[in-house]
């Protein structure tokens, strides 16, 4: 059996199975006000219990042939098919259980109960229809790869010439640091020099002024008068 053939019977029996269940399971307007018997609905009721019972024929059809190991089916679809024919099954005895129940059990003391049952098979058929359909997105095959985005590599390399042009300012600072220093060295001989002659121009001045002095002085001096002279001569 084709998956088409499949998909297309499964939904036609989900279909007929939601009309039965509305008419005749909840609210079951028409038996509840009288206008059908109850017993044409205790029928119809045990007839959408061995509905949803077939429902699980197409999924286990499919569940065959996707266990084939040339088709490499996921584990994931598997799965989700046998919980899919698990829960129409329950669903369906649940159904057929309780309306068959209810020839002995009166509304009136066991109606509460009855309707959750119903409402909980419901529950568990919707489960199962839909487990049966998340196999198909379970069986295709994963998107491809997407192409790496060029964009990081140029902020890499925005990055990397941010760097480059940061060390670079450092290095030129560093240069001109060192520039700096050169050049401060080289003005401190001139300076030095600058200081010893003009530490030498004072002991010219001095020993300059001092010169005069001496000179000065020597002809200050009283010369020997001709008295003096005759004296030392007699």
């Amino acid at each position: 059996m084709s998956r088409t053939v499949a998909t297309v019977w499964h939904a036609s029996l989900a279909t007929l199975a939601a009309i039965l269940y509305f008419l005749f399971v909840l609210p079951r307007w028409w038996e509840l006000t009288g206008f059908s018997p109850h017993t044409l609905g205790t029928v119809m009721r045990v007839l959408l219990g061995v509905l949803i019972g077939a429902m699980a024929l197409p999924v286990a059809a499919v569940l065959k042939q996707a266990r084939k190991p040339e088709f490499g089916t996921p584990q994931l679809a598997l799965t989700l098919l046998t919980g899919s024919i698990v829960a129409h099954a329950v669903a369906a005895v649940l159904i057929a259980g309780t309306a068959v129940s209810e020839i002995w059990l009166s509304l009136d003391d066991a109606g509460t109960w009855l309707f959750g049952i119903y409402g909980a098979a419901a529950a568990i058929a919707l489960l199962g229809i839909g487990a049966f359909y998340l196999a198909f997105v379970a069986e295709m095959p994963p998107p491809p790869p997407k192409p790496i985005k060029p964009k990081a590599e140029k902020q890499r390399k925005r990055r990397r010439d941010k760097k480059a042009d940061a060390e670079a300012a450092e290095d030129s600072d560093t240069d001109e640091d060192t520039g700096d220093d050169e050049t401060a060295d080289a003005e401190t001989p001139d300076e030095a020099g600058d200081e010893t002659a003009d530490a030498e121009t004072p002991e010219d001045e001095s020993a300059g002024e001092e010169a005069p002095e001496t000179a000065a002085a020597t002809t200050d001096k009283p010369r020997p008068s001709g008295k003096r002279r005759a004296k030392k001569d007699n």
